[in-house]
């Protein structure tokens, strides 16, 4: 055996705190940072593999059938008893063995004695100072990662849980490193707070108090130099799997800095810190306390002779504390603050929706799809209805049925796009029956919820009604909304005095607004405008720049409009240019091209403010998309 052996500390959280960039993480360990403790431990990465043995089959049983709880048996050993009566001396040995929770990770410990003196490591309930810096580094380093963005969701995913983790763990201790509240449980899941009572100042030991009665003490193996080969077995809570047994033998005894080891191959496991280590009949042999480093089953555990020497040392200090008005005053509450399902997915959530919005917006089809699968999954609305529109255009029925079946579900929950798009459908008797009526109340409803594309929708039904004072309230309530469209039929409505007085002035700014949104329609009126010189003077030249913006800003929605037909500005432009010289058309056409790039910013710009309830900032180079 080397002279300085390289050890490691059980630690009771897993994920180290100097990595340079974000990895998958475990998903079913907390996150968090690796912690060390004394002496000089180091970080492992592959620590021995559990072997799990059921306890029923690794010691003599013990007859339990119809076996009243004697009448000496009180407090917590008679609440154990009457709800894990032990079947043999493992079981027993497991009564007194308790899962610790400090906020900041967990480890295990064991009952020492009847007044419920808890034993277990000092590092499970205080920190050194290099954890607490370590510690606080990987929560910048976390928030810096988020804050960038990495590649993946399912990166996102982890450093999103480990966020959760830190932001809590951060708060969990105070400056000296120790724990702020400590929990433990008993094998019956029952919770009582815990107050530490002593730290050892040469091991690798802490006791804790706990306001209770008749506690299962482990009872202590006489023999403190145990042969090699005995059977030995360690219980604890390793990756949070509570009371887990495992089983080996005694290997040798270690030195190290002054301080005797016993060795063992039973499998130590994070979680196991502080745990007992037992014999065949379930005595108690030692303190799990450490692995070797970069090795497979050589843990080691402080020796119980040595255990007991410390706890004698720190006796008369511990007891001056019992009488102090620090315990008689305190009242033990249970920390009830735990991380709900909800917790964690709730920024995971939040984070693929983002994620879902921005590429579905910068048309990154494929980026998008995998974060609005997710967030779809967890049954968002608005994701739901971006999945939606990435599977619909897709001639496979399977995957439109899906979609249409996204849709539905979006609308139910109350999404508008997707609202609206169900109106769509009942309009035309797309993949559901028609109803005409039903789709007018989608629309409607969609309206309400200030989707402007609804709100124009539901204009035009009305002006075909001849119902122009409600059209005029609708294409209002669409304009504010962001909808470019309703300018248009806005603009109409005045020139032709449907509804309220002409008024040619307004109609004339509601066309040129329209027009350096991207309207094309709003563009061929400004040709219009400009040829037959409607409350202006004719110009040739303006009217063939607009002509020419009309014929190549082709808007998608609008050749869906009535009476609309996108080659109108194409086959006007032969008429107009005979009556204009080369140089005349020459001039429009470098004219007409700086327009249609500032229409172009002007119609992004635009769209981007009102995409519709979007809580996020659109990448700046997304490419141009229709405008409602």
């Amino acid at each position: 055996m080397q002279s300085r052996l390289a050890w490691i500390t059980l630690c009771i959280i897993v994920v180290s705190a100097c990595s340079k960039s974000p990895e998958p993480l475990n998903t079913e360990q907390t996150p968090a940072v690796s912690l060390k403790a004394e002496p000089q431990p180091h970080i492992t990465t592959s620590p021995p593999q559990t072997t799990e043995t059921s306890v029923a089959t690794m010691a003599p049983e013990i007859d339990t059938t119809n076996e009243a709880i004697p009448d000496n048996v009180t407090g917590v050993t008679a609440e154990l008893q009457a709800t894990h009566s032990p079947r043999n001396a493992i079981e027993t040995a497991r009564n007194s063995t308790v899962f610790i929770d400090t906020g900041f990770g967990s480890g295990s410990g064991f009952f020492l004695n009847e007044q419920c003196t808890v034993v277990t490591n000092r590092h499970v309930v205080q920190l050194s100072y290099k954890d607490m810096k370590d510690m606080k580094y990987r929560q910048q380093q976390v928030d810096t990662y988020l804050a960038e963005g990495v590649a993946t969701r399912d990166q996102r995913s982890e450093l999103q849980k480990e966020k959760i983790f830190l932001d809590k763990a951060v708060q969990s201790f105070n400056p000296s490193g120790m724990a702020k509240n400590i929990t433990v449980s008993l094998v019956n899941g029952r919770e009582i707070a815990a107050k530490v009572q002593g730290i050892s100042q040469t091991l690798d030991l802490a006791y804790l108090y706990l306001k209770d009665t008749g506690c299962p003490a482990m009872t202590v193996n006489p023999d403190n130099n145990l042969p090699l080969g005995d059977k030995v077995f360690t219980i604890g809570n390793p990756a949070g799997m509570k009371y887990t047994v495992t089983a080996g033998i005694v290997s040798g005894y270690q030195e190290h800095e002054g301080l005797n080891f016993l060795q063992t191959d039973a499998a130590i496991n994070p979680g196991n810190s502080g745990g007992p280590l037992i014999d065949e009949q379930g005595r108690l042999v030692g303190v799990n306390t450490m692995i070797l480093r970069g090795t497979e089953g050589i843990g080691f555990a402080i020796p119980i002779e040595s255990v007991q020497l410390d706890y004698t040392e720190q006796e008369p200090k511990m007891s001056k504390l019992l009488a102090s008005a620090e315990i008689t005053l305190w009242e033990p509450r249970v920390n009830k603050e735990k991380i709900s399902d909800e917790q964690k997915t709730k920024p995971i959530l939040a984070d693929a929706l983002q994620n879902c919005l921005l590429e579905f917006d910068a048309e990154q089809w494929v980026a998008a799809a995998e974060d609005c699968e997710y967030a779809a999954a967890q049954n968002n609305a608005q994701a739901q209805f971006i999945l939606a529109e990435l599977l619909y255009p897709n001639a496979d029925k399977q995957t439109v049925k899906r979609a249409t079946a996204l849709y539905e579900a979006s609308a139910a929950a109350g999404y508008a796009e997707a609202i609206y798009q169900m109106a769509e459908f009942r309009a035309e008797g797309t993949h559901v029956k028609k109803n005409q009526e039903l789709a007018l109340d989608l629309r409607q409803e969609a309206c309400e919820k200030k989707l402007a594309a609804a709100c124009n929708a539901v204009a035009v039904h009305f002006i075909r009604r001849q119902a122009y004072a409600e059209s005029l309230s609708y294409l209002d309530s669409a304009i504010d909304h962001g909808s470019v469209l309703a300018r248009v039929n806005k603009g109409y409505m005045l020139t032709n005095g449907l509804g309220t007085e002409k008024d040619p002035i307004n109609a004339l700014e509601l066309y040129r607004a329209a027009a350096m949104l991207g309207s094309n329609i709003a563009q061929y009126q400004m040709f219009w405008h400009n040829y037959k010189g409607i409350d202006m003077e004719k110009d040739y030249t303006q009217a063939l720049i607009w002509l020419k913006v009309s014929e190549t800003d082709k808007q998608v929605d609008e050749d869906y409009v009535e009476g609309w037909d996108r080659d109108i500005p194409a086959n006007t432009r032969f008429f107009i240019e005979r009556l204009l010289s080369n140089d005349q058309k020459t001039a429009a056409s470098a004219e007409a091209k700086n327009l249609k790039r500032k229409i172009a910013k002007n119609a992004e710009q635009h769209r981007v403010e009102h995409l519709y309830q979007r809580q996020v900032k659109a990448p700046e180079q997304a490419s141009n998309r229709t405008a409602l």
